[in-house]
């Protein structure tokens, strides 16, 4: 499974979301089955049943609250279970393995992957999948449409001319354009301002001419598809570590001060000096410091949004796109220069400490 189910508002149904063999499928549980199937007492409905009777209830109490949340997922899990039983064989056959999971892809094949549509019906009073073709489509990237993007000048490349290395995050990836290797970033879900004040404060910086003590990856072009403007490249930052704060907690695991809990693979051994960090947090702060004479807010100001140079070992600032993560700036100060020296403050607190 890639994301949980989603609960439609108007009847209550599941559309459970999941990747097989390089295709997604969408897999709704639906009380309306297509003609030809079951409709009298079928199981698909009793599921559903089920599901919204563990939804709706509330208890009296915090004991009460808990064992129906545990009787919510109990039954939640038993009826992923069996759809994805009852979906299985369809799947493998609409899915077949194939030997070029391990090629690099162009980001058109990431951003727009085949999706096929099923549903789970009773046929004769057995839970099978059927293949759904009129389902809408749905577009997970949809384009920028920001005039003030739009007129940016930079070179714009197709998705299919960029090929995929690695993802790095989700929506974020290492890519090679034309030789050069790149980091891009893509729409996701519905367009928000956050991607579109990303990209201008991204071109500000780059036609300020800073400098090179202003350490933030330089907008190299906008990504384009059949829909418009979906994202943008910009330098890809060789990290230590996926960024800053994952960097600091290998660290502290490497000279034994960080207890690690579970079971998950050893963190990769990592070193880091006093006077590396020390270096670290005067580039934050000249970099940020400079950013605010021009008036550019980091906004999404936070450890993981620092990388450092494994090349050069030098701090860099990424990620303009305003988030706020919790902690680290107060909810009143977001989006304001007092929000950013807040956070480099934390952030200078975090790295002074051995």
């Amino acid at each position: 499974m890639i994301c949980p189910p989603k609960l439609e508002a108007e009847v209550y149904t599941y559309m459970y979301v999941c990747k097989y063999n390089g295709k997604i499928f969408n897999i709704l549980l639906s009380p309306n089955p297509p003609l030809g199937y079951d409709t009298m007492n079928s199981i698909e409905i009793q599921y559903l049943q089920r599901l919204e009777e563990v939804d709706s209830c509330e208890g009296d109490d915090e004991e009460d609250v808990e064992r129906m949340m545990d009787e919510s997922d109990r039954v939640s899990a038993e009826v992923e279970i069996a759809v994805l039983k009852a979906s299985q064989s369809l799947m493998q056959a609409l899915a077949p393995e194939t030997q070029d999971e391990t090629q690099i892809k162009p980001l058109r094949s990431w951003m727009y992957p085949e999706i096929i549509d099923l549903q789970i019906v009773t046929k004769d009073g057995k839970l099978v999948a059927v293949k759904r073709d009129d389902a809408p489509t749905l577009d997970f990237h949809p384009p920028i449409t920001d005039p003030h993007i739009i007129g940016i000048s930079v070179p714009h490349h197709q998705v299919s001319e960029i090929q995929v290395l690695a993802e790095l995050f989700p929506y974020v990836y290492k890519v090679l354009v034309n030789g050069q290797i790149m980091c891009a970033k893509v729409t996701r879900n519905a367009v928000h301002d956050s991607m579109s004040d990303e990209v201008k404060k991204l071109s500000q910086i780059q036609t300020t001419n800073f400098g090179a003590f202003v350490r933030v990856p330089q907008l190299q072009a906008l990504i384009v598809s059949h829909t418009g403007i979906v994202g943008f490249l910009i330098d890809y930052i060789a990290s230590l570590g996926y960024h800053l704060e994952d960097a600091l907690r290998c660290a502290k695991a490497t000279s034994g001060t960080l207890v690690k809990e579970g079971n998950g693979p050893p963190l990769p051994e990592i070193t880091i000096s006093k006077a590396q960090k020390e270096k670290w947090s005067g580039q934050i702060e000249e970099t940020l410091r400079a950013l605010h004479a021009r008036n550019i807010i980091w906004g999404d100001a936070k450890m993981a949004n620092i990388l450092i140079d494994e090349v050069t070992d030098d701090a860099w600032v990424v990620d303009f796109g305003g988030g706020n993560t919790e902690g680290w700036i107060d909810p009143e100060l977001h989006g304001s220069v007092a929000g950013d020296i807040q956070a480099l403050e934390r952030i200078k607190k975090e790295l002074a400490d051995d």
